[in-house]
C-alpha cells in the first residue's frame, strides 16, 4: 500500500517503511498548520531543529506538503478561505522562525528571499483572489510588492526595478483584462533586469494552455502559486520544468 500526499518527496531506497518514517517525522508541523494552530507549528519547527533536521527540510518535508493539501481541501470545500487564512498564518510565522536558517543555509534552487511584485492586470478591479495570493505569498516567506487592481505594464516594470523582484505575480477575472496580460507579459520579458524574471499569471479565465502561450506560469490555486514563488529555477527562465501541466 502507497500512502500518497501532494508535495512529499519519494524516497527509492528504503520503501515504505521509509516513506512513513518521513511522514511521521514531520507530521505536527503538517497538522498543525492544516489546524492553524500556531503555537504547535512553532514548537514542533524548534522539536526538529534541536534534533538536528535542517530547515530547508522542514520546509519541503512539512510545511509546503502542508499547503498543497491545503490548497486540495479548499478545492474540494473541506476548508473555506477563514480557516485558510488562520492556515497561513500559522505558515507565515513559522516561516518567519525559519527563514534566518534558510538564508544562512541556501540551498540549490532556493533564494534568500524571492521578491514579488503583484497586481491585477489592467482594465481588471478585482482584487479578492488577488489579496488572498498575497497573504500566501508573504506565508512562503516571500516579500510581497502588492500593486493593487489595474496595474499597468509600466507599473510593473518601473516595481520590478524599484525592488530587485525576481517574481511578478498577474492576476485576471475578466477575458477581456487576457490580452492585456499577454501585452504586459511581453513587455517585461522584452527588458533586461539584470537578473532573471518570472511571471506566474492565474485568475479564473486563464488556463494552463493561456499561460504557455504568454510564456508563463500557471498558479493554478493561490497555494499553487505560493509554492512555485517559493522555487527558483537556477537556468534563469520564465517557465520552470514543472510549470502548467495541466
Amino acid at each position: 500500500m502507497t500512502v500518497t500526499l501532494a508535495g512529499w518527496k519519494i524516497i527509492k531506497d528504503g520503501g515504505a517503511h521509509q516513506r512513513v518514517k518521513e511522514m511521521d517525522t514531520y507530521s505536527v508541523v503538517y497538522n498543525s498548520i492544516l489546524q492553524g494552530d500556531e503555537k504547535a507549528v512553532l514548537a514542533g519547527c524548534r522539536k526538529l531543529l534541536s534534533e538536528g533536521y535542517s530547515a530547508i527540510d522542514i520546509l519541503e518535508q512539512g510545511l509546503i506538503p502542508a499547503m498543497d493539501r491545503l490548497g486540495e481541501y479548499l478545492n474540494e470545500g473541506e476548508k473555506f478561505i477563514p480557516q485558510v487564512l488562520i492556515a497561513s498564518k500559522a505558515m507565515q510565522n513559522a516561516i518567519s522562525l525559519l527563514h534566518p536558517l534558510l538564508t544562512e543555509n541556501e540551498q540549490e534552487g532556493y533564494r534568500k528571499q524571492n521578491v514579488v511584485v503583484i497586481g491585477t492586470v489592467q482594465g481588471d478591479i478585482h482584487t479578492i483572489g488577488k489579496n488572498l495570493v498575497a497573504i500566501m505569498l508573504r506565508s512562503a516567506g516571500c516579500k510581497v510588492i502588492d500593486l493593487g487592481a489595474n496595474v499597468s505594464a509600466e507599473k510593473f516594470i518601473n516595481a520590478i526595478r524599484e525592488h530587485n523582484a525576481n517574481i511578478v505575480a498577474m492576476s485576471a477575472l475578466l477575458t477581456s483584462s487576457m490580452l492585456r496580460m499577454k501585452q504586459i507579459s511581453r513587455m517585461i520579458k522584452e527588458i533586461d533586469f539584470g537578473h532573471p524574471v518570472r511571471i506566474i499569471v492565474g485568475g479564473g479565465p486563464i488556463t494552463p494552455n493561456y499561460a504557455r502561450e504568454i510564456q508563463a506560469e500557471f498558479g493554478a490555486t493561490m497555494v499553487d502559486t505560493a509554492r512555485k514563488a517559493s522555487f527558483s529555477p537556477e537556468s534563469g527562465d520564465n517557465v520552470s520544468p514543472e510549470t502548467n501541466k495541466k
